[in-house]
């Protein structure tokens, strides 16, 4: 294709439905781009969402969900992150670049109209050289993540974990943990204090608040939620939440003490996650994100799932 001519987006055509099944099509959907997490954006901080599907001639390639909203009547504030997606695999520099110039003409970064656009593209120079060429300015880094593969069996999961990690998981077996799965997250009230806490002791960003609860309450709607705590004798000892979008499921909050710390609770706790979430039909798993600087300790403890580490071109305007 040496044209944008034959790629064009769709806006708002069609029900909800049918925007769920379009991204239901997806193995490695994103939170951000489903429509619960759209709903609870609106209630929390009145963005309006506006759904795009991405063709290529009459053949439907990819979706985006963009979220809006306006302050003052005069300035206009637009979120796009962890989108577009695409049906099929990454596109084609070209296609991509034919779908980002009729971004950029729809979303213009002006003085009036900021933009935050968080692209699901892998972090190539081809990419890179894409997003520069249709105009867009890069702030700052890529989003990086660790996506786990639950198609295969658990046996074979369970294989492709590192030894050390293995090694912590058949500890936390014998360590007389006793499980609770939550499905509807009833318990999220309290693991959102604890998940607070452990943030300001660690000098985290929580991502706990107003947004994660009207997150639960429209992923639940859909059996899109799932949280587990582990619990030596009658005190929970780690806890995590995790929200179901699509084929895709993502871990949203971790949390253990330091009684969950000395009996590898949490490594329990996201073996059973997986069990659960395979039960589901869930087929891809997004460990909610790495930061090797920052959070070294962490990012290791999920690279021991054995799982691809990913990460996108940037954070632009």
């Amino acid at each position: 294709m040496t044209a944008d001519s034959t790629v064009t987006i769709l806006w708002n055509e069609g029900t909800v439905g049918e925007w769920g099944r379009h991204y239901a099509a997806i193995p490695r959907s994103t939170l951000p781009q489903c429509f619960g997490y759209a709903s609870a954006m609106a209630k929390t901080h009145g963005y309006v969402p506006r759904l795009g599907l991405i063709h290529e001639g009459e053949r439907p390639i990819g979706l985006v969900q963009v979220l809006q909203r306006r302050a003052l009547k005069l300035f206009r504030q637009t979120h796009i992150h962890r989108g577009p997606l695409w049906f099929g695999e990454t596109p084609t520099p070209d296609v991509a670049e034919a779908a980002f110039r009729l971004l950029r003409r729809e979303y213009p970064n002006t003085l009036f109209s900021r933009v935050s656009f968080l692209p699901e593209l892998p972090a190539t120079p081809e990419m890179a050289a894409v997003m520069e060429r249709c105009g867009f300015r890069r702030i700052g880094p890529g989003y990086q993540t660790v996506w786990i593969d639950l198609s295969p069996n658990l046996e074979a999961i369970r294989a492709r974990f590192a030894g050390s990690w293995r090694k912590g998981l058949k500890a936390a077996e014998s360590a007389g943990l006793v499980l609770d799965v939550d499905p509807a997250a009833q318990n999220l009230p309290w693991l959102a204090r604890q998940d607070q806490k452990q943030a300001q002791t660690k000098g985290y960003r929580s991502a706990s608040g107003p947004l994660i609860v009207r997150l639960r309450n429209a992923m639940h709607k859909a059996g899109g939620v799932l949280m587990i705590t582990a619990l030596a004798g009658k005190e929970p000892a780690a806890a995590a939440l995790l929200f179901i979008h699509g084929q895709a499921a993502t871990y949203q909050i971790g949390w253990s003490n330091e009684a969950g710390r000395k009996t590898n609770a949490m490594r329990l706790v996201l073996w059973r996650a997986i069990g659960e979430l395979k039960a589901r039909g869930v087929t891809t798993l997004d460990l909610g994100g790495i930061n090797p600087d920052d959070a070294p300790g962490v990012t290791e403890f999920k690279l021991g799932l054995g799982g691809e580490k990913v990460e996108t071109v940037g954070l632009y305007r």
